[in-house]
């Protein structure tokens, strides 16, 4: 019991009580103001506001009751009672090292902000929404209906993140094939009507939508990669591969609702293969 002195205070059976109640109290509180705060801030704020007030909340009852334990009740003393463990407390570490890990890179997401509750991500080429971004973990919810829970030290290693949610569009490309390359113009002239008539296809955005996509290809002036007026959106055909079979083209366009990207894209092959009809072009 001397070397356990050292790192712990004389600890009497009512301390020690006192302790796994104040350890117990105190993620059960943490758990219940989250909960009402919540509650409390359900249609009044924006649901990324709600999350980051109530965690917020939650772990600083964690922290303030963990050192209250720890740190007064039982007076831990973390290096010496590693020091005393040794071996075996670089034993007992090991595996949180993970934990640890995850709870260091929840903090740099909290702290950089990639994505938020609510943003429309693509994750490993799965489009979701982000539904709750947490110290340890981030869960997702895939247009699918599949719930996707990643440890939040895979986006600091290996797992990109696609946000939609801060972009205001995105480009699409699409391969056409035809059969005869004496067609080029009539295909071509064929694909620009059929975006140009399309309404979820730049530059055919509401005007409130317009203003936004103005404001940012607008600025910086100096970044060239970035269109500096919306026409620079519009839908473009370039060709691509040409041999005695075929002509391949590819189809640019630009579209603002990420949501409806899949209808977006059926709509366009629908479309193309009835005038293609009309206009007696056939596929590659």
């Amino acid at each position: 019991m001397v070397e356990s002195a050292s790192f712990i205070g004389d600890v009497s059976f009512a301390n020690f009580l006192l302790f796994l109640f104040v350890v117990l109290f105190t993620f059960a509180l943490g758990s219940i103001l989250n909960a009402l705060t919540l509650k409390l801030l359900k249609d009044r704020t924006k649901p990324v506001i709600q999350k980051t007030v109530s965690k917020t909340v939650m772990y600083l009852v964690y922290g303030l009751g963990l050192y209250l334990a720890f740190g007064k009740i039982i007076n831990f003393n973390f290096p010496a009672g590693l020091a005393a463990l040794g071996i075996l407390g670089i034993g007992l570490l090991l595996p949180a090292v993970p934990l640890l890990q995850n709870i260091a890179s929840g903090f740099v997401l909290t702290l950089e902000r990639p994505f938020k509750e609510e943003d429309i991500v693509e994750v490993n080429g799965t489009l979701c929404k982000v539904r709750n971004v947490m110290l340890r973990k981030t869960v997702f919810r895939a247009f699918d209906g599949r719930i996707i829970i990643i440890p939040n030290i895979l986006f600091m290693t290996s797992s990109p993140i696609i946000n939609y949610s801060k972009g205001e569009f995105i480009k699409l490309s699409l391969p056409v094939d035809i059969k005869s390359p004496s067609d080029k113009e009539k295909a071509i002239e064929v694909i620009q009507r059929i975006c140009t008539a399309n309404p979820n296809i730049l530059p055919n955005v509401p005007e409130k939508k317009m203003d936004r996509i103005m404001k940012l290809v607008e600025i910086p002036a100096h970044f060239f990669t970035i269109p500096k007026n919306v026409k620079a959106l519009s839908p473009r055909v370039m060709i691509k591969n040409v041999n005695k079979d075929k002509l391949s083209l590819e189809v640019w366009f630009w579209i603002w609702d990420i949501f409806r990207k899949e209808l977006i894209i059926s709509s366009f092959y629908g479309k193309l293969i009835e005038e293609f009809e009309k206009e007696k072009i056939k596929f590659g």
